[in-house]
């Protein structure tokens, strides 16, 4: 260890190397990992590889031997595969080559990519090389390489439509792996979180758009006859609405540096994003209303909407996400001096941390006048009912698919093949029903529907 700072908790050993680093909490650094001009986040285990020039926030997981060798910042909860080499250091002759990935970045088995690169949060990158740069605007997303000179294939809202458990168990995993004694640090781990939910809103935006343009190639008479963008828009909107199981494919040429990407499934993924959207709202209203002992009445709406300051734009500092608007606050007082040393700012990361319900709440309000494209105060029967309809609908089932995903290990012959029998499989894997997640998700879903079905308590045409 060589010009370094190691947090509490934290181990290096067998033969592992660190040289200008900074070291998170509740840390490991082992067999053989060379850690350089780098820092590691809180609760991040790194096995056997190399990482050069990295900023890593927490709980990253890279167990195998991969190389990180030209700047990347990963924004936590990722996973690196053995093989993966994140950059190439011959890109150019100049040290100008960087990588950004969200939340939950997980690439395949020896995976390279060529920088500059960035990928939205809970990215899942099949084994593939990928000989040109990446802009991958869809979270959640798988995204696989066609071959050299190629476009690129993206499934947007894979990880929801193809492995459930997963990614609802996500939240549980990591912070049951929070093993600090004193959490200084703030880490949001849900995956249903403001700085995930705001790339879903760009996401829709962006299949809206790609599905006008195809529309009007297709001849579709709406869209062909629209005036302006906005109708043209709006047709498009109508038609992902009105065709819920038209199936075809959309060309995103910003995907993908000179060939782009077809995005598979776009009329799924559009459905899936808005109730995702739609969930993670009436959960934080839920929040909310537990928290404070209440209902969504007129009187608290008033309280949200007037109260509250409103922020649409979220940022992961670290690994806490907090509005981007008081990021630039925390600049701003630092440059005038009124916060002068490293507790005030603590502080002050406290402080956004005490007040993230309230500004999730009028975030939820704002996200549920997005997708209805009318003000709450405006909602109708109709509308209330279809919000705790889709959203009971969507929690119960996260719940069965992450169930039915996990079922594949008990049911798949080809999962089953290396067990002599269904006993020794069940000694190894357990019952199904013994599950602990799945239990305690069971339960969660059970107090969460009970709890949506009283979330509302306001009248239709509210003043």
């Amino acid at each position: 260890l060589v010009n370094g700072i190691m947090g509490y908790g934290s181990k290096v050993f067998y033969q592992a190397v660190a040289v200008r680093f900074v070291i998170g909490r509740n840390c490991q650094l082992k067999y053989g990992a060379r850690l350089l001009n780098s820092v590691l986040g809180d609760n991040s285990t790194v096995s056997c590889c190399e990482m050069l020039n990295n900023l890593i926030f927490p709980f990253h997981e890279q167990h195998h031997n991969s190389s990180f060798l030209i700047a990347s910042t990963l924004c936590g909860q990722s996973n690196i595969a053995s093989g993966a080499t994140i950059g190439s250091n011959h890109n150019s002759r100049s040290p100008d080559g960087e990588m950004l990935a969200g939340r939950g970045f997980w690439p395949g088995l020896c995976s390279d990519f060529k920088h500059n690169s960035r990928f939205s949060s809970f990215t899942l990158v099949s084994k593939g090389s990928f000989q040109h740069e990446l802009n991958i605007k869809y979270p959640f997303s798988l995204v696989a390489s066609n071959g050299d000179q190629k476009c690129i294939t993206i499934i947007p809202a894979y990880w929801f439509l193809y492995n459930m458990y997963a990614i609802t168990r996500n939240k549980s995993k990591f912070s049951k792996r929070d093993k600090r004694f004193v959490k200084v640090q703030h880490i949001e781990t849900d995956p249903l979180a403001p700085d995930s939910i705001q790339e879903v809103i760009e996401a829709l935006d962006r299949i809206i758009e790609l599905t006008g343009d195809y529309l009007v190639k297709k001849g579709w008479e709406k869209a062909v006859s629209a005036q302006n963008k906005e109708a043209l828009l709006q047709s498009a909107k109508d038609f992902l609405h009105q065709n819920p199981d038209a199936e075809f494919n959309l060309c995103d040429m910003e995907a993908q540096k000179k060939y782009g990407a077809e995005i598979h499934k776009p009329v799924r993924a559009y459905k899936t994003y808005r109730k995702i959207v739609k969930y993670f709202a009436c959960l934080t209203l839920v929040d909310y209303c537990q928290k404070f002992n209440t209902q969504i009445t007129e009187e608290q709406l008033k309280i949200i909407v007037k109260k509250i300051p409103l922020y649409t734009n979220w940022v992961n500092v670290g690994g806490q996400v907090m509005p981007e608007l008081k990021l630039e606050e925390l600049f701003a007082k630092i440059k005038t001096h009124q916060i002068e040393n490293w507790q005030q700012v603590h502080s002050f990361y406290d402080e956004c941390e005490e007040n993230y319900l309230l500004y999730k709440t009028n975030y939820a309000v704002y996200l549920l006048e997005l997708l209805y494209s009318r003000k709450v105060r405006d909602f109708t029967k109709e509308i209330f009912d279809d919000i705790i309809k889709d959203v009971t609908l969507v929690s119960n089932e996260m719940l069965g698919e992450a169930r039915s995903s996990r079922e594949k290990d008990y049911v798949d012959d080809f999962r089953k093949i290396t067990f002599r029998n269904d006993e020794e499989m069940l000694s190894v894997l357990g019952k199904i029903d013994d599950n602990e997640f799945l239990s305690e998700m069971k339960a969660k879903t059970k107090d969460f529907n009970e709890h949506l079905l009283n979330l509302f308590n306001i009248s239709s045409g509210l003043s």
